[in-house]
């Protein structure tokens, strides 16, 4: 149970970092990001072409293979030449990540609250609120691209705060 708080806390500050650095440098990361991401899938499309015409006897799970490529070979293209793509994906992955997060903890306070008759709606509504930030983040894609990546490292801020805060609310409970 330790080591799980222990990850939990390391997770936590690494998204409070990586919060922090996409408020200050928000175009310059997703930029970089997006084209070494977008690069590398290249890269790997153009290896399983080359394993694809240099397989003699091809099978059902070759083709498969060379469908796979070119796929990761679009998208390849598609995150090098259309950064903003990247901005609306990280955009939804991380509002899913907070929302997801945010409702198994939700599920624990809740269940600590029935076993402990301790009222605990400090934390309810703090996981509520955390909720809200994730569907935010998630409808994010409706603000201007620019500002999304601020908004996520702000809300990955928020929510690295209450988490902690929310941590140190119930072990005192």
């Amino acid at each position: 149970m330790k080591e799980k708080k222990i990850s939990n806390v390391i997770l936590v500050m690494c998204i409070l970092i990586l919060g922090i650095l996409l408020i200050i440098w928000a175009d310059k990361i997703t930029n970089i990001f997006s084209i070494l991401l977008g690069i590398l899938a290249i890269i790997y499309g153009i290896i399983t072409f080359i394993n694809y015409f240099k397989t003699k006897d091809k099978t059902f799970g070759n083709m498969l293979s060379f469908i796979y490529g070119i796929i990761i070979l679009v998208m390849g293209f598609i995150l090098v030449f259309r950064v903003d793509f990247l901005k609306e994906l990280i955009s939804f992955v991380v509002g899913i990540y907070i929302v997801l997060s945010s409702l198994f903890k939700l599920h624990e306070i809740l269940v600590l609250q029935k076993d402990s008759n301790i009222k605990l709606t400090s934390s309810i509504v703090i996981t509520i609120i955390l909720v809200f930030l994730g569907i935010l983040c998630i409808c994010g894609k409706f603000l201007i691209p620019d500002i999304i990546i601020r908004f996520i490292g702000i809300i990955l801020v928020i929510y690295s705060v209450m988490f902690i805060l929310n941590m140190i609310l119930l072990k005192h409970k």
